[in-house]
């Protein structure tokens, strides 16, 4: 109909059984101190964080948030009190006397920050990135044992959102310790929920703190809804495709030339099953320098990659997926003839290993040429 606003479905229509499962949570008067929102990336993890605490807010709470109450319409702009959003931040330029982190942001990364939270509030699948943002910072969560034991006159039940929980852990891990000792002693009426792409990097003694709810990743038909919200109509099928139930993946992908995505999967794919010294020399060169200036975007080239990889898996299984029916079918059929006995599933994991890799800050240029030795063994089995 010309002229209709379009209407973006909200998370709940997308994850249905795992908000299901979180209302039955609250209103069973049982909900629990830690929780962990673990899934694969871009399937509404942290957006479904956000409404859960704003359901456990909620003063007319029945089978949804209202919307309407005062507790509601501040939660919409993020803005409840009883919100605490925890988020990776730049390391700190200076420290203080003692050698501890200064917790001051600078004037640009803390507009950011605030503008990044008004876009969330506006987008439950933006994700907020401040650059230079690789960790959370122990001076973060000692902010926050300071205020969550504070005894305030508000009503309700304090929720704190954790995104990317998983870089609680980077380096020594000291600031997923100190989270540790608030899971240990958990101050009255309050939820800790911690999401994560990643779960497997979080520490086995938060894992066990914490009830785990486990989030599939969105189906073809979910993404091409979420497509159409945002007017795209020729390329909904590839994208899709390509996506694989990742909204911001698909985000990407709307905004990128298709043709020019083709070619840098297949150009990717070329080199790393080549043998030639000059192209392994040029792969770990290119990469090791994305990894430091554009990390996002080495991430992307490498999901596209395993995702490439694992449709020519399918297809040599005769299993049909949606990428099949993209242009992209044609390279995988002509890899499978060439490397006939070749452990795909491995591949997969090797190129799965290095984004994990990538949130732990590894030596990026001694991965890749790891990388390239073993996808070599993986070739020819």
């Amino acid at each position: 109909m010309v002229g209709e606003e379009k209407v973006i479905p909200s998370i709940p229509q997308y994850q249905t059984k795992v908000w299901s499962q979180l209302t039955k949570i609250a209103q069973s008067g049982l909900v629990g101190n830690g929780y962990i929102f673990s899934g694969p990336t871009g399937c509404g993890k942290e957006g479904l964080a956000l409404l859960f605490s704003q359901y456990l807010n909620c003063e007319n709470q029945s089978n949804d948030v209202c919307g309407s109450c005062p507790s509601c319409f501040r939660f919409q702009g993020l803005q409840n009190e009883n919100l605490k959003l925890v988020v990776p931040l730049p390391a700190p330029k200076t420290k203080s006397s003692n050698g501890e982190e200064n917790a001051s942001m600078s004037k640009g990364d803390l507009d950011l920050l605030t503008e990044s939270i008004q876009l969330k509030s506006n987008d439950p699948f933006y994700k907020i990135c401040i650059p230079r943002a690789s960790r959370i910072l122990i001076q973060t969560i000692r902010d926050l044992r300071k205020s969550l034991y504070f005894k305030g006159s508000n009503t309700g039940r304090k929720v704190v959102a954790i995104f990317d929980a998983h870089l609680l852990s980077v380096g020594q891990g000291e600031a997923a310790n100190a989270l540790l000792k608030i899971l240990e002693e958990p101050p009255e009426n309050t939820t800790l929920i911690l999401v994560t792409d990643h779960q497997s990097l979080l520490l086995p003694t938060i894992l066990s703190r914490c009830q785990l709810i486990q989030f599939p990743p969105l189906s073809d038909d979910h993404v091409n809804q979420w497509l159409e919200s945002q007017g795209e109509s020729k390329n909904t099928a590839y994208i899709s495709g390509l996506s694989q139930g990742n909204i911001h993946r698909a985000r990407k992908l709307q905004n990128q030339s298709l043709t020019d995505v083709t070619v840098q999967i297949e150009s990717f794919i070329d080199q790393i099953s080549s043998t030639e010294p000059n192209v392994w020399r040029k792969f770990t060169q290119d990469y090791g320098r994305l990894a430091f200036q554009k990390p996002d975007e080495l991430k992307f080239q490498f999901q596209m990659a395993s995702l490439w990889i694992h449709g020519a898996y399918h297809l040599r299984k005769k299993l049909s997926l949606s990428i099949h029916e993209t242009v992209l079918k044609q390279g995988m059929e002509t890899f499978n003839e060439k490397f006939p006995k070749s452990d795909l599933q491995g591949i997969v994991l090797l190129l799965d290993r290095v984004i994990e890799s990538m949130a732990m800050n590894f030596h990026m240029p001694l991965i890749l040429i790891n990388l390239l030795l073993d996808i070599q063994e993986k070739l020819n089995e």
